[in-house]
């Protein structure tokens, strides 16, 4: 039977189309309550052809085979409907009458506003989830950015660059939900979505369920879903090793706990993935040999990868370029050129008009770098390198191709589609010969330059996740509604050049928000462990504490990026690697409640843990003060030269800590120390019979005797102070400070207190 209005239901939602697939109703039938605002008519399905952006005219619904015939001015598609328990199913079965380019699904309107999952596709309310699914991976979670939105999205609030990647985008009215297929990425036919709905405690379930139900990726991490897996979120460490001297990252990553080592840069090259020699002299086997030994001590090893970057030394370059290198555009030359020629001339200018890092084009079997182009004609390439890369120069016909090659400010070419392929099939072959279990695709977004957009993303993934034949944690430099099926987890924020707690701390915050708003597991990025370098003091376990409980507190894991000289000369690294244990021990058998986690995000302050047991920790609040510096200054006879430095004290009484540092005055003379510093507390005077070199701390921790390290916190010698150490009282306190005349060196004093312990404990 067939008819022109339907009706779909699920468990959970009831959908009604009109004669014309407008969406005229969205209800939730558990709650009762209607979820479609008063907007103009959304159709199911919009047609892009060469002539315009068309709706339905007309809907055809026939219940027996449950297909959709949707009549456009010049069209008709064929849909397919599947009513589910959980969701419900339209894809795009076949079309007849004019060629389309592009097909839009929705934009679908909801009143709901409270949260926003833009890039899973899923918007929530106190009680309901409504949510959409890309059940294919040509379909796309977005809007087109060269396309307007419908005006039912309202273009106050868009913004292309942005909003044509978010399959879910907050309105005036409440929220969308939108994707959409071109013809030439993957093909129209096919295309395929899911709409749902649910309570919504149950929205991460449900898209399990879907993904069970849809055959899209449902990747497991021992045993379970990754998207509820503790694996997900665990903790790595990252450091660089090779052949000779795995046994020491072993050693650090079985000292942290960690379940999972990772090599930031194993590759000789990207394209082929030839490993370095000099750390896997036998390539492959090498690297086996290292995962295997890993293995035995129940470590898992990952790799990082710039995903499709082909970097110049690859021999999809050198010395033969690959002719499935994307270019820019295509051009012929226009003379005779000899093996000597520095200036080429072109037909046309218009590829070679924009200036990228390498500026490369490429005739025949070889490889040129160009300065600059002419501005009038004949056209001319100009200062031209010849033979670049390791090719080898050659005389070029009149009439040749030449094309211009795609690059990047890091040195890398792209492939086009077909060779990405080869990328990938490289990746699968190496993880499979070598048992690798982690990978970031980092620098995802260089599959855009394939000239197939988001579905060359989708592609490339999915061809590894499809090949390979272990569990692989997975994450990448973007994530995109399809490929969420996909990533284990995003693991983003880098350290490089700022001290621990001022590297892209906002930004590694905001970004919890946005896996929770995306039901994502949360990772916290990359930490560096490091020796002093600059301005830059070497970590500390305070340094890293700082760290550990923002990541319990948002219930986080993160990546320890350190060398492994750099771990062997920091004096703090069994500590540090102790407490991480610790903590994450801690935090991943649940043992900070919401109301302590909450606590831990927001406080201003610090924390030190300590285990009791394998159950049960101490918690401690610390208290760590700003700087307080002393600078030698000349002053009247018989007038005091120390300085007097005051604070608070929250914890109760306790005795006297801080921490010294002497930073050094360039102008000072090679011999000049800080000696004897002495402290005044309570009108009780503590002398330190010391003789501090420049970058050389002296830390009292309340106990005897107090410690001297160097610059990286290696011990050096026990300082006896001149009496027991004092006790500081609750409340305000003030300490006197002063140490022998004679040095340039100015003094840096931090004061500590530290809380009574608060219990923690797991069944």
């Amino acid at each position: 039977m067939k008819t022109n209005t339907i009706s779909l239901t699920t468990n959970d939602i009831q959908i009604n189309l009109d004669c014309e697939a407008n969406l005229v109703s969205f209800d939730d039938l558990v709650h009762s309550r209607a979820y479609l605002p008063e907007v103009e008519p959304v159709p199911l399905l919009r047609l892009v052809t060469e002539l315009d952006t068309e709706v339905p005219t007309r809907m055809d619904y026939d219940q027996t085979n449950n297909i959709l015939e949707l009549v456009y001015q010049n069209t008709v598609v064929i849909i397919s409907v599947q009513q589910k328990l959980t969701h419900l199913t339209f894809e795009l079965k076949a079309i007849d009458g004019q060629d389309v380019d592009l097909i839009m699904w929705g934009p679908f309107p909801t009143t709901i506003d409270q949260i926003i999952g833009e890039t899973i596709g899923v918007v929530r309310n106190d009680q309901f989830a409504i949510g959409i699914q890309a059940l294919s991976p040509q379909t796309i979670g977005g809007q087109p950015q060269e396309y307007p939105p419908s005006s039912v999205v309202g273009t106050s609030i868009w913004d292309s660059q942005i909003r044509s990647t978010e399959t879910a985008v907050r309105t005036d009215f409440g929220s969308v939900l939108q994707a959409y297929t071109r013809q030439q990425d993957g093909g129209i036919l096919g295309s395929k979505i899911a709409l749902f709905g649910c309570p919504v405690g149950q929205a991460l379930e449900r898209i399990g369920e879907i993904e069970l139900a849809e055959g899209l990726p449902h990747p497991m991490l021992d045993g379970e879903w990754t998207k509820t897996s503790l694996t997900a979120k665990s903790s790595y460490l990252i450091t660089d090793f090779g052949e000779h001297n795995i046994d020491d990252a072993l050693n650090y990553t079985h000292q942290a706990g960690f379940k999972y080592l990772y090599h930031s840069g194993p590759f000789h090259n990207w394209g082929h993935f030839d490993l370095q020699p000099q750390n896997f002299p036998e390539g492959d086997a090498s690297l086996k040999r290292c995962v295997d030994q890993a293995s035995e001590s129940g470590i898992r090893i990952g790799v990082h990868t710039l995903s499709n970057f082909i970097t110049t030394n690859d021999p999809y370059v050198s010395p033969i370029p690959e002719e499935r290198l994307k270019k820019l555009g295509i051009s012929q030359v226009l003379s005779d050129i000899s093996v000597t020629e520095t200036e080429i001339q072109v037909v046309d200018p218009t590829p070679f008009q924009e200036q990228q890092t390498l500026s490369t084009v490429v005739v025949e079997d070889e490889l040129i770098q160009y300065r600059s182009i002419s501005e009038t004609k004949p056209w001319t390439l100009q200062g031209c390198k010849r033979g670049a890369f390791g090719t080898i120069p050659a005389n070029h016909s009149a009439g040749t191709k030449i094309g211009k090659l795609i690059d990047h400010p890091y040195k890398v070419f792209f492939p086009n589609l077909e060779l990405q392929d080869k990328l990938a099939e490289r990746l699968v072959e190496l993880f499979n010969n070598t048992g690798l279990r982690q990978i970031s695709f980092d620098g995802l977004e260089g599959c855009e330059r394939t000239g197939h957009g988001i579905y060359a993303h989708h592609r490339f993934v999915k061809q590894c996740f499809d090949g390979w034949n272990m569990e692989v944690v997975n994450d990448a430099s973007r994530l995109l509604h399809y490929l969420w099926h996909i990533h284990t987890r995003m693991n983003w924020g880098e350290p490089w050049g700022a001290a621990m707690r001022e590297g892209q701390t906002e930004y590694r915050f905001k970004n919890q928000e946005y896996f929770e708003r995306n039901l994502f597991p949360r990772m916290m990025g990359w930490f560096q462990l490091s020796l002093a370098s600059g301005d830059l003091e070497s970590t500390t376990l305070s340094d890293i504490e700082w760290m550990l409980s923002k990541c319990a507190g948002f219930d986080a894991g993160f990546a320890l990026f350190s060398a492994l000289d750099t771990l062997e000369n920091n004096g703090q690294t069994p500590m540090i690697l102790a407490a991480i244990k610790d903590w994450e021990d801690a935090r991943l058998a649940g043992a900070f409640t919401p109301k302590l986690r909450d606590k831990l995000r927001h406080s201003a302050g610090e924390f030190h843990l300590e285990k009791i047991d394998q159950n049960s920790w101490d918690l401690y609040q610390v208290d760590i003060t700003d700087a307080f510096t002393y600078v030698q200054q000349q002053k009247q006879p018989g007038e005091p030269t120390d300085e007097i430095w005051t604070f608070s004290n929250r914890f109760g009484t306790q005795p006297f800590q801080f921490i010294l540092r002497v930073i050094p005055d360039p102008t000072a003379s090679q011999n000049e120390r800080v000696i004897n510093p002495t402290f005044e507390v309570g009108f009780e005077q503590i002398i330190f019979s010391v003789d501090l070199e420049p970058n050389q701390y002296l830390v009292c921790d309340g106990r005897r005797p107090s410690r001297v390290y160097d610059l990286n916190w290696n011990f050096l010698y026990d300082a006896e102070p001149s009496v027991d150490i004092p006790q500081i009282l609750d409340g305000q306190q003030e300490i006197k400070f002063y140490c022998h005349p004679d040095t340039k060196h100015q003094v840096s004093v931090k004061f500590k207190a530290i809380s009574n312990p608060k219990r923690l404990s797991v069944p």
